[in-house]
């Protein structure tokens, strides 16, 4: 009986994750297709992060109202519900729409992957398994998401580059695939609907999270570590504009920055964490870890002949986020959290940690077209030192206020 249940709960993580490797391609596409993607629309650096920030600024409330709606709706459903629409939307998204369009296909997309579908996912995987397999949950959510897009963006890749860089060809791949895993999870995701959720407050348990300091904590530690993930994710643009590289080569390099080392940095994450039975001191030295790998990164002049040691320490810097990323809820289950309060704990987290996205994308961009480009990359990726300083701090209260509890 207990293999049983292990073994099911692999398999069920692995559903999830087949539409949470999917999921987020749409609204972070520019990471992979920045050029491609401004080409065809037609826009300006300031334009697509305005594009990127609309869906970041809506995101926070988003997050906020998705946690309480995932305590009291069937995950299976909400999942199914944004993957079916995110793809439908996709489709509108191949026809190049106008700056406007864009700007409400952002809106829409804000809507299917953040406030039906990502404080449902995290429940459903908390939800999984006791607190010693939590990091190794999580850890390997990140690696399979991360393996997942990456065979995706391959294809996509490969699409890509055998039809003459044809973009719109890329667009509607993904589109199919979006409708695609929303219907396999509709199929083998169990209904975590109970009728007591259905008989609670859609508010109830929102009063204990925001009382709760360990919760706002937890939310800040992540908005650092997440806004060094964001940006390192410019790091195709930069090797384009910066360093020459051709576009099909920085495309390849762009996949694997957003999802090729999720795999190694996410696994070792985990089970390091589990290791250590404490997610909050691995965070701790990752941010020392990530400090030192971007002032190297930052001190590689910005010429051709340098690309080689640009791309490894930018690759370097990534990795170790992507272990920080995929380890980043596990502290909400060394707090205590009730499971009746996941969905809103996780929601209001998100909505501190993954605030970058509001703001960052548009004052960065707006930095970049104001200087030049060398310039302005160097102040972005710098000012990333400085989050993962303050990261360090906070981590390090974190772990004091764990063990004041258990005294």
């Amino acid at each position: 009986m207990k293999q049983t249940k292990k073994r099911n709960m692999w398999l069920m993580l692995i559903v999830i994750c087949l539409g949470g490797s999917i999921i987020y391609i749409f609204p972070y596409l520019q990471y992979t297709f920045y050029d491609s993607m401004m080409a065809e629309l037609g826009f300006t650096n300031t334009q697509m992060g305005n594009v990127m920030s609309v869906y970041g600024a809506l995101n926070l409330i988003a997050y906020f109202i998705g946690g309480m709606i995932a305590d009291r709706f069937s995950s299976r459903i909400l999942i199914t519900f944004s993957l079916v629409v995110t793809g439908i939307t996709g489709f509108w998204f191949a026809t190049f729409p106008s700056y406007t369009a864009m700007m409400i296909i952002s809106v829409i997309w804000s809507f299917t992957t953040i406030f039906t579908y990502w404080p449902a996912t995290i429940k459903a995987v908390k939800l999984l398994g006791d607190s010693d397999v939590q990091g190794r949950l999580f850890g390997f959510r990140e690696a399979l998401n991360s393996f997942g897009a990456l065979v995706f963006s391959s294809t996509a890749m490969f699409i890509f580059t055998r039809s003459g860089e044809n973009f719109r060809n890329v667009v509607i791949f993904y589109s199919i695939v979006y409708i695609v895993t929303g219907i396999i999870s509709f199929m083998f995701l169990p209904n975590d609907e109970t009728g007591e959720a259905e008989k609670r407050n859609i508010f109830a348990g929102l009063g204990y999270v925001l009382k709760n300091p360990l919760v706002w904590l937890i939310g800040f530690i992540i908005f650092f570590g997440y806004a060094v993930g964001s940006i390192m994710g410019r790091l195709t643009p930069y090797l384009t504009s910066v360093f020459k590289m051709g576009v099909a080569t920085a495309g390849i390099v762009g996949i694997i920055n957003s999802y090729g080392v999720g795999n190694v940095g996410a696994v070792a994450g985990g089970l390091i964490t589990d290791k250590m039975k404490s997610s909050t001191r691995f965070l701790k030295w990752c941010f020392v870890i990530m400090a030192v790998l971007l002032a190297i990164f930052v001190a590689v002049p910005g010429v051709p002949s340098f690309l080689m040691a640009a791309i490894i320490m930018g690759l370097s810097v990534r990795l170790v986020q992507t272990a920080v990323r995929g380890v980043y809820f596990v502290p909400l289950d060394e707090a205590k959290i009730p499971a009746e309060y996941l969905g809103t704990a996780a929601g209001v987290v998100s909505v501190i940690g993954f605030a970058p996205d509001a703001f960052l994308f548009s004052v960065y961009g707006k930095i970049i077209d104001s200087m030049s480009e060398v310039a302005g990359y160097k102040v972005m990726f710098g000012s990333l030192i400085g989050f993962c300083a303050v990261g360090f701090v906070l981590t390090s209260i974190l772990i004091r206020m764990f063990q004041k509890a258990e005294k």
